[in-house]
């Protein structure tokens, strides 16, 4: 269990048991239907704030994770009904970002995309360490090795991709720069077995 490779399910375990918890696990039925669709398994989810964006992103790492036991957390919500609930808990790596936890101040965008490679990176050499070796192609490198020596996939769960954009309103060579990153890590890449992307959703995409 890393921090970001396969992670807990604390964060799950706290919604689940707060008061004010609504049960969405419905939402895990139609994700298991998107595993590994040559389109399908790219999937965004635009919601305006406060509408438990990263409560569903945690959600989906408890579900799927290696890196913890869950199904007591899920007795007795929908999920527990379907009938691939089984077949997917806690049974895929997971690779968990959350990309404004790397944002938080400004002077973090010119090396926030270094940062999240050399975090994940450090995470997958605990497990797959004898896998790779770190070329200049960076995670996606590292990830294309990982799969060529084990036929295992990733599920990518990202918590607000898009806070670049509003950090770096006025700096197109970032939001490019990170662009080429999202486009080298996901294209085309056999390792992806599902993308899940939440983004805040803005005031115009409201109207």
């Amino acid at each position: 269990m890393g921090l970001y490779v396969n992670p807990g399910n604390e964060a799950f375990r706290q919604a689940v048991t707060d008061d004010i918890y609504v049960d969405k696990t419905q939402m895990i039925s139609f994700m298991n239907q998107k595993l590994n669709k040559l389109r399908g398994k790219y999937v965004c989810v635009s919601r305006p704030r406060r509408f438990g964006k990263s409560m569903a992103a945690d959600m989906l790492a408890a579900y799927y994770s290696r890196g913890c036991d869950s199904g007591k957390l899920f007795q007795g919500l929908a999920i527990e009904n379907a009938d691939s609930f089984e077949q997917h808990l806690n049974r895929h790596n997971v690779i968990r970002l959350d990309i404004q936890r790397y944002l938080f101040s400004g002077s973090h965008l010119h090396i926030f995309i270094r940062k999240i490679q050399e975090l994940v990176i450090r995470d997958l050499e605990a497990e797959y360490g004898d896998c790779f070796t770190i070329d200049q192609y960076g995670l996606p490198g590292v990830l294309e090795q990982i799969y060529a020596h084990t036929k295992k996939g990733f599920i990518f769960i990202i918590d607000e991709w898009d806070c670049v954009f509003r950090l770096a309103k006025e700096c197109r060579e970032i939001q490019k720069e990170y662009l080429d990153f999202l486009r080298g890590l996901f294209k085309g890449a056999e390792y992806v077995e599902l993308a899940y992307m939440t983004e805040i959703q803005r005031e115009e995409q409201l109207c």
